[in-house]
């Protein structure tokens, strides 16, 4: 069986960098040593440390603007992914579409309680509380059973999202 090197052995293998040098302020029996990191300078034959040379030739122009890329028309990915997804809910019956318009929609008026707009799903909604609808005031829209949500499509193709007391 080989035993393990005792602390001498090893001080005296590596030299004392292997000794601990920096004890904590409790005392403690383990601390690493500092990594120290010393730059060296570059000497000139003049004797002290120089700033870099500045270039003796002329300044070179710079290099004209890139030419600005044009921005794309129409809806970005994140948009066109939404809008698939506002697609799959009308067809699964998730939003219902209306002929109202978006202020009628939009309106706090019994059994509605709260109306936010350009809202799709439960996802946003939750998004769109504090720590996604489980704390504070408005928690209670989410864990009572006295609310449920209805998704509605504007006449102009803006989605409503309803929060509806059922007991009015």
């Amino acid at each position: 069986l080989e035993t393990a090197p005792s602390l001498q052995q090893i001080v005296a293998v590596l030299g004392d960098s292997a000794m601990a040098k920096h004890v904590g302020r409790r005392g403690g029996s383990f601390a690493i040593p500092r990594k120290t990191v010393h730059k060296q300078q570059q000497r000139r034959p003049g004797g002290s440390a120089a700033a870099p040379k500045t270039a003796s030739k002329p300044a070179e122009p710079a290099p004209p603007p890139a030419a600005v890329a044009p921005k794309p028309t129409g809806p970005s990915k994140k948009e066109q992914k939404r809008m698939r997804l506002r697609q799959y809910l009308i067809k699964s019956g998730k939003i219902e579409e209306s002929t109202a318009e978006l202020e009628e929609l939009t309106k706090a008026e019994a059994p509605v309680v709260l109306a936010i707009r350009n809202c799709q799903d439960e996802a946003e909604l939750r998004s769109k509380f504090r720590s996604q609808g489980t704390a504070g005031h408005d928690a209670k829209y989410f864990s009572a059973s006295k609310y449920s949500f209805r998704f509605v499509m504007a006449k102009d193709g803006t989605p409503v999202a309803q929060i509806i007391d059922k007991t009015l």
